[in-house]
């Protein structure tokens, strides 16, 4: 199944490569709609459906900190693809370097660290604080790793703090079957993501971070259940 679509993928990785370059030297906000534009074109290329649901819970005029299951390598792209706002990603460092894909992150302003290093998750926490302080969106996948299945990691410690230090709105993000290209088995080419509804933290003093990420996390893996109890059944 893979082969498949790295074969479809292949000839728009040359244009792909130079549209990140090209776009290195421009803002992050244009990068952003570029991306989104390859991120729609590249799902279209390789066969697949996103359904698209909630998107009218996400907050046109807060910042907001994306909190988001992580399932597969399309994961970004079916983010970018949907989201209606602007979005960098958190991401570890060794991402950094991936040819084409790379570049693109470093385009839309992603946070880059290294997530074995004591100081690099002290610098990612106060740098995520203060980008979303400035007001700019951002997303974490608080597994740390992608599941490649109908199911979750634990959230890693901390996942939650840069939202809590900043007062940002969390908005839970649910992806369905975006595991598609890193697996062998059939996969439905019916994808899905999920926005939920905003949590907002200037209101929700009294809630700690573990009690609100385990929320968060639980809810992520009812939806994912129902998504897989519902295909099951078709």
């Amino acid at each position: 199944m893979r082969k498949i679509y790295m074969v479809k993928a292949l000839p728009f990785l040359p244009a792909a490569w130079l549209s990140s370059l090209i776009y290195a030297k421009k803002t992050e906000e244009e990068s952003q709609v570029r991306l989104k534009k390859w991120s729609r074109l590249i799902l279209k290329v390789l066969g697949l459906h996103l359904e698209i649901q909630g998107q009218n819970n996400i907050p046109k005029d807060r910042t907001i900190y994306f909190v988001c299951n992580h399932q597969g390598t399309l994961d970004p792209a079916l983010i970018l693809a949907s989201c209606p706002v602007s979005v960098a990603f958190i991401s570890k460092k060794e991402n950094e370097k991936m040819p084409i894909f790379g570049q693109w992150a470093k385009n839309i302003g992603t946070l880059h660290f290294d997530r074995e290093s004591r100081e690099g998750n002290v610098h990612m926490l106060r740098e995520a604080s203060r980008q979303l302080k400035k007001g700019k969106n951002l997303l974490i996948f608080p597994e740390g790793t992608r599941s490649k299945a109908d199911r979750m990691h634990e959230f890693k410690a901390g996942a939650l703090l840069p939202a809590y230090m900043a007062k940002a709105v969390i908005v839970p993000v649910v992806l369905h079957h975006s595991y598609i290209l890193d697996v062998n088995e059939k996969v439905s080419r019916n994808l899905k993501i999920e926005y939920g509804k905003p949590v907002d933290l200037a209101l929700k003093d009294r809630m700690d971070q573990e009690t609100c990420a385990k929320q968060l996390h639980d809810w992520i893996q009812g939806r994912i259940e129902i998504s897989a109890e519902t295909r099951d059944s078709d």
